[in-house]
């Protein structure tokens, strides 16, 4: 009776051990991902013009209500509607804003390496930006004040096509 006593616990103390190495090595893996994680909101179609059922947790928003069109992928001089991109973010897709009134270097920089993606990257002046620069996903967001090659494209490489719902 102990023999079999002492396997029980030898095995629950394996589990044990098993199952807190997957707990640090999850926590590990959530903290090498670049950006921050925001709580994802209702991925609901609304229709332009009609009010949000809510306040976006994020700026720019990273998930939540938003219009059944999405933009084409690519890169604007023009400020471009959350609510369009929202549901680019949904299709796995990289939004980068700036500022309007960065350096010009800056948003040249960025429209360069923007251009080098054909697809799943969309980058836009956006004056409601609290931040100089802004890379959004689904549920992920990181803002920072100086242009970083480096630091974009792991985000990029990270997130493209992680959406939700798939669309090649």
């Amino acid at each position: 009776v102990m023999k079999k006593f002492f396997k029980w616990v030898l095995w629950f103390l394996i589990l044990g051990a098993v199952l807190w190495g997957l707990y640090v090595w999850a926590k590990k893996a959530e903290a090498d991902k670049p950006g921050e994680a925001i709580p994802v909101q209702p991925a609901e179609h609304i229709q332009p013009g009609q009010p949000l059922p809510g306040l976006y947790l994020s700026n720019p928003p990273v998930s939540g209500w938003h219009y059944g069109e999405t933009v084409e992928w690519g890169v604007y001089d023009k400020e471009l509607t959350d609510q369009n991109v929202i549901h680019n973010l949904e299709h796995g897709g990289i939004w980068i804003t700036y500022q309007p009134d960065v350096p010009a270097e800056l948003a040249e920089n960025l429209k360069r390496l923007a251009g080098e993606y054909k697809r799943k990257v969309v980058l836009s002046p956006r004056a409601a930006n609290d931040s100089p620069i802004a890379l959004a996903a689904w549920g992920r967001l990181d803002k920072f004040d100086y242009f970083d090659e480096a630091r974009i494209k792991k985000f990029i490489k990270a997130y493209k096509d992680k959406g939700p719902e798939f669309v090649p």
